[in-house]
């Protein structure tokens, strides 16, 4: 990292990025000799050196823990000074690496915060091209991280303003635009539990427009738009190709699919009145041919369980069976809508990531609510 050949400085910040994306705390173990590396790959004469260099950076920052606390004024100084005269690709990793520090250091942060949400809520009214997109996204991230490490009465007074960015940022024609709306509501509705619910009516039909998507139309657009060669090449075509699906589009259903999850449990009966839609919606998405989306649709329909749980305040549930501490009608309904289509895609689910969660959950789900879950037995036959 101190070579003075560019391609070996490069090369070096991209294997330290790669490795601490995978093992962030064995890497940040080392923080005392990465980090003054790091530093000065900061002010590197190569853009994309420091790209790799804030890349790296942001891994490691996630875990350095109170460690932070030694590094923090020379770190946003640095930060903030790319954030405001780096290079436009440049700017959303540092400001993502602020994020990540903001995360890490908590109610340390707090002398940064003024400085950071004003460059926030700038970046978040951005429009322009693909790149100036890319750091209105970050920005939307970055303004949930800053909101969990401020705390709610720091952030109240910005809570408006940047809820109505993140509502326009909803309406521009990218995936990426969204999935960053869904990880900045499901952060603030932990963030102002109850509270948040003003903002759910707002939030729910974008919500349910993600869910509903289809995901081949982007994709067969393309097609229609292209050469002759690939419109002949369609009757070639296998009905069922997975080339023509839109994975942007999946990623934005995993992120609305937890982001249902984290709305629901941290409003409660501000979200009830779009409750079933949702459900039904997340059932569907249960044989999706995405992992990481069946894996959040079955997160979140558990959490709805639990959730419907919390809301009616049972007396504690007692073991055995027939039931013996009766669970509330909305609960009994969301496990009979839950609990077939989950036994079912689980007996034909091949991804160990997907079949460990759905044993993690049901685990989870039947020590919370108890006996309730299973008394129907008829489910669980393959």
């Amino acid at each position: 990292m101190s070579d003075p050949d560019t391609r070996v400085r490069r090369a070096s910040c991209m294997a330290l990025g790669c490795i601490a994306d995978e093992l962030d705390d064995e890497v940040a173990n080392h923080h005392e000799k990465l980090m003054p590396l790091i530093f000065n790959l900061m002010s590197d004469s190569n853009e994309a050196t420091v790209k790799y260099a804030l890349n790296a950076l942001d891994c490691i920052l996630e875990s350095l823990g109170d460690n932070i606390a030694r590094y923090l004024p020379q770190l946003m100084e640095r930060l903030v000074v790319l954030l405001d005269t780096g290079a436009m690709d440049v700017k959303p990793i540092a400001l993502s690496a602020i994020g990540s520090a903001a995360h890490s250091s908590g109610e340390g942060f707090a002398p940064y915060f003024g400085e950071v949400i004003a460059r926030i809520k700038r970046a978040m009214a951005l429009t322009g091209d693909d790149d100036t997109l890319a750091l209105r996204g970050v920005a939307t991230d970055t303004a949930g991280a800053i909101a969990e490490a401020a705390g709610r009465e720091a952030f109240r007074p910005h809570l408006e303003e940047t809820m109505r960015l993140a509502l326009e940022g909803m309406d521009i024609p990218s995936s990426g635009m969204r999935e960053s709306g869904y990880c900045y509501f499901g952060v603030m509705s932990r963030v102002f539990e109850a509270e948040f619910s003003q903002y759910i009516g707002y939030i729910a039909p974008h919500l349910l427009d993600t869910l509903r998507m289809d995901e081949t139309s982007a994709f067969e657009q393309e097609l229609d738009d292209g050469s002759e060669d690939m419109e002949n090449a369609d009757d070639d075509d296998d009905e069922d190709s997975p080339f023509k699906v839109n994975t942007a589009v999946a990623d934005e259903k995993e992120v609305a699919a937890d982001a249902a999850g984290e709305l629901f449990a941290s409003t409660g009966a501000g979200f009830l009145p779009y409750v079933e839609d949702v459900a039904k919606e997340l059932v569907n998405l249960l044989d999706h041919y995405s992992e990481t989306v069946r894996k959040s649709a079955v997160v979140s329909l558990f959490t709805f369980i639990r959730t419907f749980n919390k809301i009616a305040a049972p007396e504690p549930w007692k073991a055995g069976v027939p039931v013996r501490v009766p669970i509330n009608d909305n609960t009994a309904a969301m496990i009979k809508l839950v609990l077939p289509a989950v036994v079912a895609m689980w007996g034909d689910e091949d991804d160990k990531m997907v079949v460990t969660q759905i044993c993690v959950e049901l685990r989870s789900i039947m020590k919370d609510v108890g006996p309730a879950v299973t008394v129907d037995c008829k489910y669980f036959v393959f």
